[in-house]
């Protein structure tokens, strides 16, 4: 397949050729994600995450990659099947979970390589799908993309940090109040759907488990020192039947409200609840 010199270049750069090499430092690698910082580039533009597919030959046979530019995301994937003109721009729906993204994306074309810019209104539901395709007229093209949500977490700590030589250990930022204590109680919930016989829809099970994966990835430093304080609290301990209808209604309230409605309304029941004497042993 013949390449336009733009291509040949692009996939030396991102193929990790000897201008990677030289180009780009190596941040954290992230389930099969490697997260690079352009040498000497102050900016947030300077990182992206890059993940290729190889056949059993160890032979690189596509290419997905994520970059910021100018506070957005642009979005590259590469097979080496392909041979669009260069420059020529297309129409190609994305698939996420099986359904289409919530708009049609333009993509530019240059050999073996699409990309596109990403709108902020498709992020979230990208970050949250388990199974990405590109829908084309000959059938569904499916994009090898897990754990993008983690990976994508990296790419933003990557954009905040200094632009020198990446240090060994990278702290992350504290997640605000309001999301550790919505996935904290999120926890508690998750283990008494799993552990008790409590009655909830499939509906809420997969809305609670969808809710605690899109929190986990900035959550994960944490995740131990959480548990560990849901189990001390009893938070797994399975309700009574006088407790039921609380526990519904933390369901109700931890599926339909934003964290920081849902921490503000953990507040208002701290505040409210009556204080208990303390009697000397």
């Amino acid at each position: 397949m013949r390449l336009s010199p733009v291509t040949a270049a692009m996939l030396a750069t991102l193929l990790g050729g000897p201008l990677a090499a030289a180009d780009r430092a190596a941040v954290e690698t992230v389930g099969g994600w490697t997260v690079e910082r352009r040498v000497g580039q102050p900016d947030a533009q300077a990182c992206r995450m890059t993940r290729t597919e190889k056949n059993t030959r160890g032979e690189i046979i596509g290419l997905v990659i994520v970059s910021l530019d100018r506070g957005g995301l642009t979005l590259a994937v590469a097979d080496r099947n392909w041979d669009f003109p260069a420059g020529e721009r297309f129409a190609v729906p994305m698939l996420l979970d099986g359904k289409p993204a919530g708009t049609t994306l333009i993509w530019t074309g240059d050999g073996q390589i699409l990309r596109t810019a990403l709108p902020e209104t498709i992020v979230p539901d990208l970050l949250g799908a388990r199974v990405l395709a590109l829908r084309f007229a000959d059938g569904d093209m499916a994009v090898a993309a897990p754990d993008l949500a983690a990976a994508f977490a990296a790419l933003r700590l990557c954009a905040s940090g200094p632009p020198s030589k990446p240090s060994v250990t990278v702290e992350p930022p504290l997640p605000s109040r309001a999301r550790m204590a919505t996935y904290t109680v999120g926890l508690a919930l998750q283990g008494v759907l799993r552990t008790c016989g409590v009655v909830a829809t499939e509906a809420q099970r997969e809305a609670v488990e969808a809710k605690l994966a899109v929190l986990r990835p900035e959550m994960a430093p944490y995740e131990a020192a959480i548990r560990m304080q849901v189990t001390k609290s009893r938070g797994f301990a399975c309700p009574t039947t006088d407790k039921e209808a609380e526990f519904q209604e933390a369901l109700r309230r931890f599926i339909t409200l934003s964290p920081d409605e849902f921490a503000a309304v953990i507040d208002r029941q701290a505040e409210a609840a009556p204080s208990t004497p303390m009697t000397k042993p």
